[in-house]
């Protein structure tokens, strides 16, 4: 039923042929700065890439520059699995850093494209807007992209960065609240999966928790990168923070001052912290959903 809604909902062909335009121009910058960053490689713009080697003087090289580039500005889901360099700072000139931004323009351009194709499908069933959307990339040739790829920005540090420090966020998950006919409603979207799984998450929601009781799904995040960093504006230091996702340019020939800190995951170290009284129980009700209960009084 979903499929045959979604074919009835037609792409117009100015729009494929936005689509395709917006694509081009994605390639066109990331070559560009492909290009420009090698040249200012050679005019002794400093980069460092610590992902890319565990050897030191290899973090400052010139192949660590190109694959972090080559990372930043892939766009397909081979060019996603493929990644090597997923921090880092470039150094960058000023032709350079207008690509960066041109690019980042492009790719803001290119998710407006895609809203405007989903969007043709609103009011249908669900599902049907991602249908439609598969059916205008293969109509374009373009099916294979990593769409949270194309829509990612690459950060630009602020001019005079004095500082940068990476860190990671270790214990972060994602809360989400559910009523008891929402938890069924997602035991019984297991059937895809397994009959006998969603039968037991069934029975168990339905011996263990009350029509009227407020469940939790806990969803455990990966460690997230973050990046500390410090700018000279107007004689005076300014200090922030930000998450990140791939290396930064820098607007500046010379290196900041810098420390990089090894994902905790990579080096197998299980952090000791001071456990704090939790709201929800610790175990599970139903493993497979990653749904909890709250603890009697903190719903």
């Amino acid at each position: 039923m979903q499929n045959s809604v979604a074919e009835t909902v037609s792409v117009p062909g100015e729009l494929i042929d936005q689509l395709s335009r917006a694509y081009q121009a994605l390639v066109d910058n990331c070559e560009q700065l492909k290009t420009l960053s090698d040249d200012d490689h050679r005019a002794d713009f400093e980069v460092y890439v610590p992902p890319f080697s565990s050897t030191e003087n290899e973090r400052y090289s010139a192949p660590a520059r190109k694959q972090a580039i080559v990372d930043a500005v892939g766009l397909t889901i081979d060019d996603t699995q493929s990644r090597q360099c997923d921090a880092g700072i470039v150094c960058a000139s000023g032709e350079t850093v207008s690509v960066v931004e041109q690019l980042n323009e492009t790719k803001a351009h290119f998710k407006e494209t895609i809203l405007k194709i989903r969007s043709l499908a609103s009011g249908k069933v669900a599902g049907s807007r991602e249908t439609v959307l598969k059916k205008a990339l293969k109509s374009a040739g373009i099916q294979t992209l990593d769409l949270r790829e194309c829509y990612r920005q690459i950060r630009v540090m602020p001019p005079a960065l004095e500082s940068i420090s990476w860190t990671w966020a270790t214990s972060h998950a994602r809360i989400q609240k559910l009523t008891f006919d929402e938890a069924v409603a997602m035991a019984e979207g297991l059937r895809d999966r397994d009959e006998d799984l969603a039968e037991t998450a069934l029975d168990i929601l339905r011996r263990k928790c009350a029509p009227d009781e407020i469940l939790v799904r806990r969803i455990t995040l990966p460690n997230q990168l973050r990046a500390n960093y410090s700018y000279l504006e107007k004689g005076e230091i300014q200090r922030k923070s930000c998450p990140i996702s791939g290396v930064v340019i820098a607007q500046q020939k010379m290196l900041p001052r810098m420390a990089w800190r090894e994902n905790p995951v990579s080096r197998k170290e299980v952090p000791i912290r001071l456990q704090r009284e939790s709201k929800i129980e610790p175990e599970p009700v139903i493993q497979s959903l990653s749904i909890h209960r709250y603890v009697r009084g903190h719903a």
